[in-house]
């Protein structure tokens, strides 16, 4: 936010000689801003362990900066290009898991089970039984509210792909919660 106020106090004082656009980091800072929230959420969801989701998210960040573009044609296009290297980077995370043989979503309720009700360890149970692609889907669409073009963007799709994986994976998620 500090760089926010600088911003406008040198834009209402007409100064010149300085630059009259945010910095690239500031630049950065509110893209973030606007997605953060629901990028932690995409993650959480695509991962199943709450204590990777920070160093996925940074190493996300970094790359992200990295190869930040120097404008989007709309905000539409900046949340695809964000959500699709956040996605990539778990991606990843879950490949390097594969590689370890581990499974520490699956440890994840043994080691820290939670004290809410019956019916939200339901979800969980069923959210943690479906494959990465399935909860990526249900999260990108259904948790961040992205529309199915944005959704298509983010996973390197067509979109009648990403309503027919919804569509499946609403189908095995309400099928493992009746079970």
């Amino acid at each position: 936010m500090g760089s926010e106020v600088a911003y406008a106090v040198e834009r209402f004082r007409g100064d010149e000689t300085r630059a009259t656009r945010p910095t690239e980091r500031g630049r950065f800072e509110q893209i973030l801003g606007r997605h953060h929230r629901r990028l932690r959420r995409v993650v959480a969801g695509v991962l199943g362990d709450p204590d990777r989701v920070d160093d996925v998210l940074q190493e996300a960040y970094l790359k992200a900066y990295r190869r930040l573009p120097k404008r989007f044609a709309n905000e539409a296009h900046e949340a695809t290009w964000l959500y699709r290297v956040v996605y990539r980077c778990c991606l990843d995370e879950l490949r390097r898991r594969s590689r370890e043989k581990e499974s520490p979503s699956a440890d994840v309720h043994v080691l820290a089970p939670r004290v809410d009700s019956a019916g939200r360890l339901d979800v969980e149970r069923a959210f943690a039984a479906l494959k990465p692609a399935d909860r990526a889907v249900l999260l990108l669409v259904d948790l961040a509210g992205l529309d199915y073009e944005t959704a298509a963007g983010v996973l390197r799709v067509p979109r009648g792909t990403v309503a027919s994986r919804l569509s499946t994976a609403r189908r095995r998620f309400r099928s493992v919660l009746d079970a």
